[in-house]
């Protein structure tokens, strides 16, 4: 479709620029032939020659400048016939391919939807079909109920977060609250916690002694820690300690939070922001792809940067940073 695209339009604009430029050096020579040609001292110069009979006649020098700049031009508009082409085939190629990127994330973007929401549904049909099959013992329909209860959970997740990135555009416009960040991040880790000790782990916070102040939007950042330090829970072994610490300087808040566990692979690094990617399903929970995503996407719109660092099986490191609005506020102590 590109393909055929490109070629379209490069020979489109072959004609408007070959037609273009014809009529500019057609009318340059038009120009300069009828300004030279009606010239007063042409006429005197021709004159001149055609009285004085000891001089044979011959063409005045201006005539011979004229027919070699038709020359000049003829082979300039037969240069132009092919490395126009050749420029607009560039060009075309130039503009079509961020196009034609986006076109093939989106399809990939469809694809893996796709098969991540036929996965549960698959699920839960076949515990109904089971369930229907034979008469079950009450315990037995209860599992099914609330397998099947887990998988709709995990759809209704999945599909908030695809509404979420559709809605990106909206969400650039709410950035105008003012955020204490220090607030924001201890009511986080306070509902996460609860999470938390189902594996007896622990979520400590080390803040500044100042208020940190930041412009944004405060669901949005609520979600963006939320995904962070459910990552750190999912993927910290048991009785470990999750660190969160805020630092700042004069222009940014940085936000740390560090947990021991399976780690990242350096090779994966560079692709865990990537929609729908997962570095290994078979050594990880269950999950879809998303969180970092749409983490990163959230952090742009804020105008800051997340960087991960991580060593394999040993600990993982995020660095959120955000822009501050405003100085930090008053001394907490």
């Amino acid at each position: 479709m590109f393909h055929t695209a490109r070629i379209k339009l490069s020979v489109l604009y072959s004609i408007i620029f070959l037609v273009l430029f014809w009529s500019l050096t057609g009318g340059i020579y038009f120009w300069m032939n009828q300004f030279f040609g009606d010239s007063s001292f042409i006429k005197h110069h021709n004159y001149s020659q055609s009285i004085d009979q000891e001089v044979p006649k011959r063409e005045p020098p201006l005539d011979v400048i004229m027919d070699e700049l038709k020359n000049i031009i003829l082979l300039i508009d037969f240069g132009l016939l092919f490395t126009i082409p050749i420029i607009t085939w560039f060009l075309t190629g130039r503009t079509l391919a961020p196009i034609q990127a986006a076109h093939a994330r989106e399809k990939q973007f469809l694809t893996d939807a796709s098969h991540d929401l036929r996965t549960p549904l698959s699920i839960i049909s076949a515990d109904i079909e089971l369930s229907l099959r034979k008469k079950r013992t009450l315990s037995d329909y209860e599992k099914t109920l609330k397998s099947n209860k887990e998988e709709v959970d995990d759809l209704i997740a999945l599909v908030e977060n695809l509404l979420f990135i559709n809605r990106e555009d909206q969400h650039r416009s709410a950035l105008q609250e003012k955020i204490d960040l220090i607030d924001l991040l201890s009511a986080r880790i306070a509902l996460l916690q609860k999470r938390a000790d189902t594996k007896n782990q622990i979520i400590s916070l080390t803040p500044p002694q100042k208020n940190i102040i930041i412009q944004g939007n405060s669901h949005l950042l609520n979600r963006l820690f939320s995904n962070l330090l459910d990552n750190a829970i999912k993927y910290s072994p048991v009785k470990a300690n999750i660190k969160v610490k805020i630092n700042y300087d004069e222009k940014s808040a940085v936000v740390i939070i560090s947990n021991s566990g399976i780690g990242i692979p350096k090779k994966e690094l560079e692709k865990i922001f990537d929609r729908f990617y997962r570095i290994d399903p078979s050594r990880s929970e269950k999950g879809y792809g998303l969180g970092l995503s749409i983490a990163k996407q959230i952090v742009d719109m804020h105008q800051g940067k997340i960087n991960i660092i991580s060593v394999e099986e040993k600990e993982t490191t995020v660095s959120v940073i955000l822009p501050l609005k405003q100085n930090p506020g008053k001394n907490l102590s």
